[in-house]
């Protein structure tokens, strides 16, 4: 447990947003939820809140989470985590 009771966990961004988080790739945050973790991050970092969440504040669709290793959709965000656990944000690419 961290001072604020909840529990640590990693997040890992993909390079695109790795810019907004001041070029960072990995960050611990005490969180209770997914949608806490990335609450927190997008506080701590409040540029990124346009490029990672949609105007109701849920993660926008290009990007895919990975939490250890296991894709979670946006209505899974609700999902509690565990110490050490790690939650990968990756964008999504797409051209021609």
């Amino acid at each position: 447990m961290t001072p604020s009771g909840g529990l640590a966990m990693n997040i890992v961004l993909s390079g695109v947003l790795q810019k907004y988080a001041q070029y960072q790739r990995e960050h611990s945050l005490a969180a209770e939820t997914v949608q806490e973790a990335i609450q927190l991050l997008v506080g701590r970092f409040p540029a990124m809140g346009n490029v990672l969440l949609d105007s109701a504040g849920h993660p926008r669709k290009v990007h895919r989470m990975f939490l250890n290793g296991h894709q979670i959709s946006p209505e899974q965000v609700g999902q509690c985590v565990k110490q050490e656990d790690r939650l990968e944000i990756l964008t999504a690419i797409a051209g021609g």
